[in-house]
C-alpha cells in the first residue's frame, strides 16, 4: 500500500501546485531589510522551483483516483468468506484478511505496472487506482434450519486493525461490521462415496459497513539555496525540509447479492464459483498536503539581523467522491478442508479492473 501511494504522489505526472511565503528578516535599516527580503523572496522561489520539479502541476481533484479508493473499500469488505462451504450442518467460524484493489492492470503484475503508471497518469491526469486492506475479519455463520427456517444461514462478521508506523510515516486503521444471509436453493449432493461433493446452490445477501483511515507522510529531499544581497553583501541560505502527506478516509455501506456454488474433490479440495454484484454507498475522502521546516540563516557578519517570519509552504489537493454504486463480480478461489478445519483463499474479479483476494482459516461443523 505504501509503495503504491509513494508511486502515485511522486511521479512527475501526478504532482502538486505548491505555493508558499518566503522568510523575512528584521533588525537592520529599512533599505537593508528591503534588499535582504527581496533576495530572500527570489531565493525562496528558486527553492520552490526545485521542489516543484519533484512534486509540481496536477488536477487538484483527481475524481477517478478518489473514487477508486472507495471502490477498493467495497471490494475489501467481504472478509473471511464462507462461499466454498455452503450447506454446513450447524456452524461455521472463519477469520482472515482481505485486500481490495482497483488498478488498471492485473494484480499479479502490479510491481511491473507501477513503472508504466507515470506515463498513463501523464496522458490522462487521473486514473482509477485505489487500495483497501481489512487486516483481520471474523465471520460466524449459523444454520437456522432447526429453530428458524429450513435452509437459511445467518451470519455476522466484524473486523478491526490498528497499525501505527508499520513503516516510517505510515498509519492505518480499519473497522468493519456486517450481517450476512444465505438461503440454500438446491441441497448438496454426494457422489462416488464422498470423492465428489456438490455443495448445492446458494443465494446470499447482507449488509456490511466498513471504514478505513490511511495516513502516509513521505519525507522528501532537503533543498538548500544560497543568496547574497547585491549592495550590502549580506549572505546566507534558505533550506526547506518538506514532508508530503496523504490522508484518506473511506466509509462504505455494501449490500451484496450473490449466487454461489462449490464442489469438493477428493475429500479435501474445495473450489467455489459464483456471480453477483455489490451495491455500494458511502464516501471516499482524500486530502494531499505539504508541510516542512524552513530554515533561513545569515552569515556571522549580520548578527544584528534576525528572522522575524520563518516562511511557510502550502498545497491543497484532493476532495471527496462517492464509490461506484453497482459492482458486477465473478467469484472463485480454492480451499482445503481436513475434518472441520478449513483453509480458504477467496478471489473476486470485478468489472472494470477491480479485484479482491483474502485468506481464511476456520472450522465448519
Amino acid at each position: 500500500m505504501a509503495l503504491l501511494i509513494t508511486a502515485l504522489i511522486t511521479v512527475p505526472a501526478f504532482t502538486l501546485d505548491i505555493t508558499g511565503t518566503p522568510p523575512t528578516f528584521a533588525g537592520g535599516t529599512p533599505q537593508e531589510i528591503q534588499e535582504l527580503n527581496e533576495e530572500s523572496a527570489l531565493t525562496f522561489n528558486k527553492v520552490l522551483d526545485r521542489l516543484r520539479s519533484e512534486v509540481g502541476g496536477i488536477n487538484t481533484k483527481p475524481e477517478e483516483f478518489i473514487k477508486a479508493w472507495g471502490d477498493a473499500g467495497i471490494f475489501a469488505s467481504h472478509g473471511a468468506t464462507q462461499r466454498a462451504y455452503g450447506g454446513y450442518k450447524i456452524i461455521a467460524v472463519t477469520a482472515g484478511p482481505m485486500i481490495g484493489l482497483r488498478f488498471p492492470g492485473s494484480p499479479f503484475s502490479i510491481m511491473d505496472d507501477l513503472d508504466s503508471l507515470a506515463g498513463k497518469l501523464n496522458e490522462e491526469q487521473d486514473k482509477k487506482v485505489g487500495l483497501n486492506l481489512q487486516m483481520l475479519n471474523i465471520h460466524i455463520g449459523v444454520n437456522t434450519s432447526k429453530f428458524l427456517l429450513n435452509n437459511l444461514y445467518l451470519g455476522v462478521q466484524f473486523g478491526f486493525m490498528k497499525l501505527d508506523n508499520l513503516i516510517e510515516g505510515f498509519n492505518f486503521d480499519s473497522f468493519s461490521l456486517g450481517m450476512t444471509l444465505n438461503y440454500q436453493l438446491i441441497a448438496p449432493k454426494t457422489l462416488s462415496k464422498g470423492m465428489l461433493v456438490w455443495r448445492g446452490l446458494n443465494l446470499g445477501t447482507g449488509f456490511i459497513y466498513q471504514e478505513s483511515k490511511i495516513n502516509y507522510d513521505l519525507v522528501l529531499s532537503s533543498y538548500t539555496h544560497d543568496f547574497t544581497s547585491p549592495v550590502r553583501g549580506i549572505s546566507g541560505n534558505i533550506t526547506i525540509d518538506p514532508t508530503l502527506s496523504i490522508d484518506t478516509k473511506v466509509n462504505t455501506y455494501v449490500v451484496p447479492v450473490e449466487l454461489t456454488t462449490a464442489v469438493r474433490l477428493f475429500w479435501f479440495l474445495n473450489i467455489p464459483l459464483g456471480l453477483g454484484f455489490d451495491l455500494g454507498f458511502g464516501k471516499s475522502d482524500v486530502k494531499i498536503g505539504l508541510n516542512g521546516k524552513i530554515n533561513a540563516s545569515l552569515n556571522a557578519s549580520s548578527e544584528h539581523l534576525y528572522t522575524d517570519h520563518p516562511g511557510s509552504l502550502s498545497v491543497n489537493a484532493g476532495g471527496d467522491m462517492a464509490p461506484s454504486m453497482f459492482n458486477l463480480k465473478l467469484m472463485t478461489g480454492i480451499g482445503l478442508s481436513i475434518g472441520p478445519a478449513v483453509l480458504d483463499i477467496p478471489v473476486t474479479f470485478y468489472l472494470d479492473n477491480g479485484y479482491s483476494v483474502g485468506v481464511s482459516l476456520g472450522f465448519i461443523w
